[in-house]
């Protein structure tokens, strides 16, 4: 993947940010954990939840205009059968291109659920928050865009020990197994050197807490410390990398609590961006916005046959209810699920590569390795569909590849070939 820019174009960009507050004000039931599907509505409010909204506007001396918004909202993720319209909505209103909108959740299990395609032990969608939500959006874009000025890029890369892999963790006896504690911090400075925005992108699950409160999790704590250390309005945003298998730990252990240690966390993460952007930070040129979009068919093993499907119907539990789902949608199940690769460059050496999946870190790793660290990989964005886990992981089983296939009424596993239909679409992307 190159992107050129014609000689004697110098392009600059502008940026505009909003920060919304989504929290519902109204009593719902949260999403992410199967314990909470019998608890009912949310009990009350720890960490408020926001849509931290960044529009990109730029241009050159040819006038070449071009916009792209990111949002990243703490929120489980964006559901698929809602995304396109809210595109719609978003191009119809600004005029921007529905490949340049960038709908990302940081992936709490403390916030609603956004989609309806799942069984309920994920969740159970409320309409009414949703279409409060989209029309939020609407107009914190709409506030982000007014307010665009322009803006130099600074980036910065840190560390962090936070993430650990569960699946490491669970065998017998414990095993290493892939992480990324790289943390990347991107910074916009406007004119007069005052911090307009920054971007963080890191790995790591925010699942610290299953109490049934409304919580932005160890991310939503650490970016109102940011935002209050560096002051100014800043808004910080954060970029959920592929943590399909990363939760938070403490190098031998996955870390679960109350909401005390996800206050904790979340001030020692705050620590480790504060300490990046403390150090030297490379200045990058911005680019005129490029972008790009990949659809590649990811093979399911096989698909469900009615017969058994009928028997298992019978079954309680979440076998039951997808088995029902799976009756009800049978004549429209396909072999295999499409994934969106959506590609942004901002600036040169600045690319980010947003999927509609849950992804495993060692894709992460293996688009860094790709690009030379120069493409961020952000999972749960423009939709949501199920684990991408790898080839040896489905020999291995377990949640990620088999259990969790029923909670997001997938019709099955993926086929051991997906890794390599997964890194062949990579490297045909990103070469």
């Amino acid at each position: 993947m190159v992107f050129m820019e014609l000689e004697g174009q110098i392009p600059t960009i502008q940026l505009g940010v909003s920060k919304v507050d989504i929290t519902p004000e109204f009593p719902i039931s949260l999403a992410g954990f199967a314990v909470r599907s019998e608890l009912g509505a949310f009990e009350g409010v720890s960490h408020r939840l926001f849509a931290r909204i960044f529009a990109f506007v730029t241009g050159d001396r040819d006038g070449d205009k071009r916009d792209a918004v990111l949002i990243s909202a703490d929120l489980l993720w964006w559901g698929s059968d809602r995304v396109p319209t809210l595109k719609r909505r978003i191009h119809e209103r600004f005029g921007i291109a529905e490949d340049t909108i960038f709908l990302h959740g940081t992936h709490t299990h403390s916030g609603p659920q956004t989609s309806s395609l799942f069984t309920s032990y994920l969740g159970v969608m409320d309409e009414k928050y949703i279409v409060s939500l989209e029309n939020l959006v609407i107009e914190g874009i709409e506030a982000a865009l007014l307010q665009a000025e322009p803006v130099q890029i600074e980036q910065g890369t840190g560390h962090s020990p936070l993430g650990i892999n569960r699946r490491g963790v669970v065998k017998s006896p414990p095993e290493t197994e892939p992480v990324d504690h790289e943390l990347r911090v991107i910074r916009f400075r406007k004119v007069d050197g005052n911090t307009k925005g920054l971007l963080v992108h890191y790995a790591c699950h925010p699942v610290i807490t299953r109490d049934n409160f409304v919580s932005s999790e160890y991310i939503g704590v650490a970016m109102e410390a940011v935002e209050q250390f560096i002051g100014e309005c800043t808004v910080a945003a954060f970029l959920q990398g592929t943590c399909g298998d990363i939760n938070p730990g403490d190098g031998e252990r996955v870390i679960r609590g109350n909401n005390e240690v996800v206050m904790q966390v979340g001030k020692d993460f705050a620590a480790c961006i504060i300490e990046t952007l403390n150090k030297s930070m490379e200045r990058i040129t911005p680019c005129s916005l490029q972008w790009e979009k990949s659809i590649v068919e990811l093979p399911l093993v096989s698909l469900p046959e009615r017969r058994q499907l009928e028997i298992t119907a019978q079954s309680s539990g979440v076998l039951g209810e997808w088995s029902n789902l799976m009756l009800a949608r049978l004549e429209r199940l396909s072999p295999s699920i499409l994934l969106e690769l959506s590609v942004l460059n901002l600036a040169d050496g600045l690319t980010l590569l947003g999927m509609n999946a849950e992804v495993v870190v060692e894709y992460g790793l293996y688009i860094k390795q790709l690009s030379k660290g120069t493409v961020l990989p952000i999972g749960y964005t423009n939709g949501m569909f199920g684990y991408i886990p790898t080839a040896q992981q489905l020999v291995e089983g377990g949640y990620e590849t088999h259990e969790s296939t029923l909670y997001f009424a997938m019709a099955s596993c993926f086929d051991r070939t997906v890794e390599s239909t997964v890194k062949e679409a990579l490297l045909n992307l990103l070469s």
